[in-house]
């Protein structure tokens, strides 16, 4: 129970006197209908103490005014009409006094109340008591107000749910002398309250709700868990002492925040005393307001996981789109040089490496270095020095055909600390030594540096490891091009002749260019060699496709055409001999040829054209070719009978032979290519033989970009000395 005599009550606000308050007690007048007012008694005790309050104020009935009476009954009336109760209790003398309203919503006559708080106590339900008494108790202590909630059994047995709302009222000294306060029925409110709340049960939501002071007025199943604590323990006390880490925090903030402007709100993030990441919606009113709890960790799990993977898969697509780049590249790069060249790119570029290299396994186990030309000598000469020594990491990988991933450069130096001078100069920190490896024999390790330290997750490792494949079958397969170009190479400059003939009145000189770095070695040749008669027999050939097939074919033709012209036999016949050759030796390969006989006594020129360009006769500025031809290609047709042609040659005339990488380009016609020939040789007439083919080579061959090997036979006759 409470005992109203040992109150201690706080100092009043010092600008605030009891004139300030509402109305603070039962007035004695009298109301329409049946209910009446107190006693006069209770009437005169009243007015004494609006007379002690009021510091001398008259404050009896009779001097009131008639319109604050008029006023009061207009108001007693409004209360009445909502079935509201009005109670007093005079703290000095502990005596409660309750309207005749009052008394109904207990269910109780008035003239059997017992006037006290404890038969105002004995009429509440047991189990709302404490409550109740907590609540007065904190009144008394504070000077605040009352609000609660509780039940009463009617005499008929049935519970009726009453709110008690009050507050204190002090006089001058700041003593508290009474509480005053209205009575109603919330049965019905209670019931809704009730039935929403039943609902809210089944919310998969936490749900919490507040009143204007952040009391727990309601508190789900779901909250209640969140909370880990029962609904008891929460209802009626504040957010703020229940959960005192509120204070001062974000959702402090968003909670006044939108109590003072009457928004809904909503946050999301971690709740600390919930201890997870919640979703939070604020919905306030009036009177409180009411709060959702969702908890987001598994979504935020999800949405993690799925960031994660969709980083992953972005990652492993840059990294796929990295590798198709450098596999393209690589597979342009024809040499070892080139692939060292492409693969310091790809780990520039794609890895951030600052330095990159390869090393070969040469003969006898050697290890040399394939220096990337984008790469300083110093640097090479330094990771040259590095890798060369017997203790160090690529020995060490080519050994046990295991990468080896050092993060920084004191991890290198753990294990070979004599070459910290080395490292230090070239500025390595992080390194990479990935051994590349062809059916399980390592062939070489790519060595990778940065100047900054690394984390090689597993990804990178992988990747790493796949680019060192890939960069290995690049590099066997260089070899295999490098040999067999060395071998084709040697193959046609064994067939090409050392030394043209010296025949008197004739001046002859030749060329030939093989076709650009990325194209194979060709099938062009020429020849020309003196006959028995004394003529001069000039040959140029072209064998379709590159390698060393065109090589062989080519120089099965080049010894054929010379011995079938060393026997006497005609242009014509040498063309027609060279094709069935062709033709019978299922090669299938094609060739193009021009041959040409000089009888330089008689300047006559005999020539049979198989399917090749058309050689070109200079008569000081003018420009001649020879077109015709005299049958298809070698190879083409069976037992084809070739053609020949005689012309006289004017003195001093010069001729050129020539196979058609000299004038073939796939962005111009073969006729503009011809015209430019003729133009170019024209305007070359009055230099000298040697000078005038250099001209030729330089601006109608061009410096480079050939798809094709070329050759060029020239002649001059001199003519009368």
């Amino acid at each position: 129970m409470v005992d109203c005599r040992a109150v201690s009550t706080p100092p009043s606000d010092p600008g605030r006197t009891s004139h300030d308050l509402p109305r603070d007690h039962l007035v004695p007048v009298r109301r329409s209908g049946d209910r009446a007012t107190s006693d006069c008694a209770a009437g005169d005790r009243t007015a004494n103490d609006r007379t002690a309050n009021d510091s001398g104020r008259s404050a009896t009935c009779d001097a009131r005014s008639s319109t604050d009476a008029d006023a009061l009954d207009h108001l007693l009336l409004a209360l009445d009409a909502a079935q509201v109760g009005v109670w007093e209790w005079d703290i000095v003398d502990a005596t409660l006094r309750w309207d005749r309203r009052t008394g109904e919503l207990h269910g109780i006559e008035l003239d059997s109340f017992g006037g006290t708080l404890e038969a105002f106590l004995a009429l509440v339900h047991p189990d709302d008591v404490p409550n109740l008494q907590a609540r007065i108790a904190t009144a008394l202590a504070t000077g605040g107000f009352i609000l609660e909630e509780y039940r009463v059994i009617r005499p008929d047995g049935s519970p009726v749910w009453l709110q008690w709302r009050g507050r204190a009222i002090t006089d001058t000294s700041g003593q508290i002398v009474r509480i005053a306060g209205v009575c109603a029925d919330t049965t019905e409110l209670r019931s809704g309250r009730e039935q929403a709340g039943r609902a809210m049960q089944h919310v998969s939501d936490g749900v919490a709700v507040y009143d204007c002071g952040g009391r727990f007025v309601f508190v789900n199943a779901v909250a209640s868990r969140l909370f880990g604590r029962d609904p008891s323990e929460l209802i009626g006390m504040p957010m703020w002492e229940v959960y005192p880490e509120v204070v001062g925090s974000a959702f402090e903030q968003l909670y006044l925040r939108a109590l003072r402007t009457q928004v809904p709100a909503e946050t999301e993030g971690y709740y600390g005393p919930l201890a997870g990441c919640f979703e939070i919606r604020l919905f306030p009113a009036p009177d409180g307001m009411t709060v959702y709890f969702r908890n987001v960790d598994e979504r935020r799990r999800a949405e993690a996981q799925r960031a994660e993977l969709i980083t992953s898969l972005s990652s492993a697509l840059d990294r796929a789109r990295k590798l198709f780049d450098v596999t393209a590249a690589l597979g342009q790069a024809l040499t070892v040089p080139d692939v060292a060249d492409v693969m310091a790119r790809s780990a520039r570029h794609d890895l951030g490496a600052d330095i990159a290299a390869i090393m070969l396994v040469g003969e006898e186990g050697r290890i040399r270095m394939v220096s990337p030309t984008t790469q300083s000598d110093r640097v090479n000469h330094v990771l040259e020095r590095v890798s060369g020594r017997a203790t160090a990491a690529t020995p060490e990988v080519l050994r046990t055909a295991r990468a080896r991933f050092d993060a920084s450069r004191a991890d290198y130096l753990a294990d070979y600390p004599h070459v910290r001078t080395l490292l230090e100069v070239a500025l390595l920190a992080g390194m990479a030594h990935i051994p590349m490896i062809i059916s399980g024999r390592p062939i070489g390790v790519i060595l990778l540096g940065w100047t900054t330290d690394q984390t090689f997750d597993a990804d990178e490792r992988a990747f790493l490891t796949t680019l060192a494949g890939t960069c290995a079958h690049a590099i066997e397969r260089a070899r295999l091009y490098e040999r067999q170009r060395s071998v084709t190479e040697a193959l046609q400059q064994a067939i090409l002749p050392r030394h043209l003939p010296n025949v008197a009145g004739v001046e002859l000189t030749a060329r030939y260019l093989p076709a650009g770095r990325d194209v194979d070695v060709g099938g062009d040749w020429y020849d020309a060699l003196t006959l028995p008669d004394g003529s001069l027999m000039l040959i140029v050939g072209d064998v379709g496709g590159h390698g060393l097939r065109a090589a062989t074919v080519m120089a099965e033709l080049k010894h054929a055409a010379r011995a079938y012209a060393m026997l006497g036999q005609t242009p014509a016949a040498i063309t027609g001999q060279l094709s069935a050759s062709l033709t019978a030796s299922d090669a299938e390969v094609y060739a193009t040829a021009v041959v040409a006989c000089l009888n330089v006594t008689n300047q006559q020129l005999t020539w049979s054209c198989a399917g090749h360009p058309p050689l070109l006769l200079l008569d000081g500025a003018d420009a001649t070719f020879l077109e015709e031809v005299h049958g298809p290609i070698l190879g083409a047709v069976d037992n084809c009978a070739y053609r020949q042609d005689t012309v006289t040659l004017p003195a001093r005339a010069r001729l050129l032979l020539y196979s058609d990488g000299l004038i073939e380009r796939r962005d111009t016609s073969i006729s503009e290519r011809l015209d430019f020939l003729s133009a170019v040789a024209a305007g070359s007439h009055a230099m000298g033989l040697d000078a005038a083919c250099d001209r030729l080579l330089a601006e109608v061959a061009g410096p480079s970009g050939r798809e094709d090997d070329l050759c060029l036979l020239a002649a001059d006759l001199l003519g009368d000395q």
